[in-house]
This record gives structure tokens, C-alpha cells and sequence, in this order.
């Protein structure tokens, strides 16, 4: 039996899947079989797989009807026979050592989950963005390299610690034993699969070296259509929250799970187009665990909201979720136009290194706003530009104007 099943759920991935398939077969470490699922592909997916195949043994084919992410995942742990587990997306690539330094890191420190850092790559640019803390593991500081640790080691910054299922080794045993899946027909599958497991052991180790390639902003990507299917984060988010409450550490840090979490849920809605919002509203209203009194005070955290969010929660809940949504809008936007700021060459009135780098290092030096298709910047000693930007430039964000919002709101 090998050591280790690489799965690899595939869907109409026929423009990045060889360059995938390429990276995993070249790993050093070699005691591998890498499972690929085929979950439904209409393109040319299922013949790249063949040939492949025909090249190397240690590839498995598994054709299913397409049942989403999730289920691709499924399907490749029920036929798996590694000790370990590492999933891949198919529109990713790795480090050829990858494999091998997650596995020397996880069997020397005899843990059950070992994490490595991850290389975000816009999709249209090729460009490499290695500094985002929840993808690089800045927020472990050096006294976790080297060592074992739990959630409890973590509880000052859980919800930053990154969820998503393919920077990650498993042990087998662990995902048996807590008969952990994947939850089908929902998209943002990670978390909840991550929590169920992540509270269960207590031996979680990393590798600082950014070994993973993620794709982001792929126009095909389910994540970039925006659509009714958004309202799942609300399903996710109330998973995520059965396994922290059956935590040791819940009431210390539900909190920070509140706020973490309504920001998801209020980010999502603001992406969704205006037909689907009356819908989500209600699901939110009527199933959404952050809702439930037993386990939150709304007073304190109407407190904690302050002004920003003042019309947040009330007596009943959670009853305007347009404040939350308005506010966050405000700050996704402006974290966008930092990334556009430091990653667009050419997209001045004028080019100054120094204030592409201080936007970047100090984004809260300046006010930014937004009007008639023109961003405006002023520094704090007073420094003003301008350049033309499209609303296609914030990756499909969405936002209709409100009665908060005008058409020159100050941010």
C-alpha cells in the first residue's frame, strides 16, 4: 500500500490540469497514488487524465456524475488506501517537496496534521503574492516551528488559522476515527471539515516554507460566479460552529467566532446579485447560529460593535444585516485597492514607488474613495493622486448602493 493518496477532484480543468499533474508526479517522494476524480467533466479533462495514466501507474481514475467539490473529495477517500491523505486541487500546483517535507515533518514530530505555507497566483497575471499571514502562517510565530501544539496553543488567533483542506497532511487515523467528510452540495466545504478534526487531536505541527500554488480570481471558479450558492456560507458557518461548541475552548473564544464569522456570512451577501439577497436575508434570519441567544449576548456585543456597527444586533438579533454588509464592503474595498495599488504596474496618473510601498506596508495612512469610476487617494501629509478603476477590478464585487452609501462616500 502506498503511503501516502494525493486526491485530486477534477472539473473542467483542461488549461491547468497537466501543469497539476506534473507537479505531483514529480514529488520526491514517491510511495504515492494519486487518485483523480472526475466529477462529471465536460471538456477535455477526462482524456488528459487518460494520458496521464498511460504514463504512470500510480494514477487512479474514478468517473462519477458531477456532485461538486465536495463529493469528488468523498469519492477519493472511499477508494483511498494511504496511511496519510493529501488533497489537491486540480487547478493547483505544488512544490516538488512538498510531499516529502510535509510527511519527514508530520512522522518525526508523530503528529496527525502538518500544515505548510501557500503562494497566492493571480490568475490573469501570474503574479505571486507570498505575504498574506493567513496563507503564509504568520500569525505562528517562530516558537511553533519545530514543535507539536493543539487548538488550545492557538487561541488567540483561531480564526486565523487557514481551513482549507489542500496546504495540509492528514493521517488517515485521525479522519476515521472522527468520520470526518466533506459536507456535499455546499461550497466553502473546508471549514467545517477542518474543525471536526482540528478539535479532536492534539498533535498539529507546520512547515514554514511556502510549498503550495493557489490559483485565485480563475473566471470559472465557482467562488468568482457569485451566485445563489453563496448562501451556503450560512450552512458552513453553523457546521463550523457544532464542532467549537463541542470544544473545551468555546466559551473563550465564541466571540471571536461571532465576529470572524458575521463578517463571512455579510462579505458573501454583498457578492450575491440583488435577487438572491431577499432569500439569504431570511435563511440568515431564521437558520443562522450566531442568532442564538443561549450562546451569545447581544448587549455585549453591541458594545463590542460600537458605532461602526451599531444597528448590528438588537434585542431580537441580528436584524439589519445592511449596516454589517455596508461596513464591510468599506473594508474589503479598501483591502482591494491596496492589492491593485501594489500589483498594477502602470496604473497611475503618475508613478511613485514610495507611495505604492507605503500603501502597502500602512494602508491606514491614507483615506481612499471611490466616484464616477476614479479612485482617490490623500496620504497623510497631505500627498493626492488619482487613476482611473473599473468595478471588474475588485475581482466581481458587487455592491449596490444603499441609503448609507452615496456616490462620493468618504471611506
Amino acid at each position: 500500500m502506498p503511503t501516502i493518496s494525493v486526491i485530486v477532484p477534477v472539473y473542467n480543468v483542461e488549461k491547468y490540469l497537466s501543469k497539476c499533474l506534473n507537479s505531483i508526479i514529480a514529488q520526491t517522494f514517491s510511495d504515492i497514488e494519486i487518485i483523480c476524480v472526475n466529477d462529471g467533466s465536460t471538456d477535455n479533462s477526462r482524456k488528459i487524465l487518460e494520458q496521464y495514466k498511460n504514463r504512470d501507474s500510480r494514477i487512479k481514475i474514478v468517473d462519477k456524475k458531477n456532485g461538486g467539490l465536495s463529493s469528488a473529495r468523498n469519492a477519493g477517500m472511499a477508494i483511498a488506501t494511504g496511511e496519510f491523505y493529501s488533497f489537491i486541487d486540480s487547478d493547483d500546483w505544488v512544490e516538488p517537496t512538498m510531499l516529502e517535507k510535509l510527511y519527514k515533518n508530520i512522522t518525526a514530530l508523530n503528529t496527525d496534521i502538518s500544515i505548510c505555507g501557500v503562494n497566492l497566483v493571480y490568475e490573469t497575471k501570474d503574479k505571486q503574492i507570498d505575504d498574506e499571514k493567513y496563507f503564509n502562517l504568520e500569525y505562528f510565530d517562530k516558537s511553533f516551528d519545530g514543535k507539536v501544539f493543539s487548538y488550545k496553543d492557538v487561541k488567540p488567533f483561531l480564526m486565523n488559522v487557514g481551513v482549507m483542506a489542500w496546504n495540509k497532511l492528514y493521517r488517515r487515523k485521525l479522519i476515521d476515527e472522527c468520520n470526518a467528510r466533506f459536507p456535499e452540495g455546499l461550497i466553502f466545504e473546508d471549514g467545517p471539515f477542518f474543525f471536526s478534526i482540528f478539535f479532536k487531536t492534539k498533535r498539529v505541527s507546520l512547515v514554514r516554507e511556502l510549498l503550495y500554488f493557489y490559483r485565485i480570481n480563475r473566471p470559472s471558479s465557482i467562488l468568482q460566479k457569485c451566485g445563489e450558492q453563496f448562501e451556503n456560507i450560512i450552512d458552513v458557518v453553523n457546521l463550523m460552529f457544532n464542532s467549537l461548541k463541542e470544544s473545551d475552548i468555546f466559551d473563550e473564544v465564541k466571540y471571536d467566532f461571532f465576529f470572524h464569522k458575521a463578517e463571512d456570512i455579510i462579505y458573501r451577501y454583498s457578492l450575491i446579485p440583488k435577487k438572491f439577497k431577499n432569500r439569504y436575508r431570511q435563511k440568515f434570519r431564521q437558520t443562522s447560529c450566531l442568532l442564538n441567544k443561549k450562546y451569545f449576548d447581544f448587549v455585549y456585543i453591541s458594545d463590542k460593535m460600537k458605532i461602526k456597527y451599531k444597528r448590528l444586533c438588537n434585542v431580537g438579533g441580528i436584524v439589519n444585516i445592511i449596516d454589517f454588509y455596508y461596513y464591510k464592503f468599506i473594508v474589503e474595498l479598501m483591502y482591494k485597492i491596496m492589492q491593485i495599488l501594489y500589483t498594477e504596474d502602470n496604473i497611475y496618473y503618475f508613478k511613485c514607488y514610495f507611495i505604492k510601498l507605503r500603501l502597502k506596508k500602512r494602508p491606514n495612512i491614507c483615506n481612499v474613495w471611490y466616484e464616477n469610476d476614479i479612485i482617490y487617494c490623500i496620504l497623510f501629509n497631505n500627498i493626492k493622486f488619482h487613476f482611473n478603476f473599473e468595478y471588474s477590478k475588485l475581482e466581481q464585487l458587487k455592491y449596490e448602493k444603499s441609503d448609507y452609501i452615496s456616490n462620493s462616500t468618504r471611506l
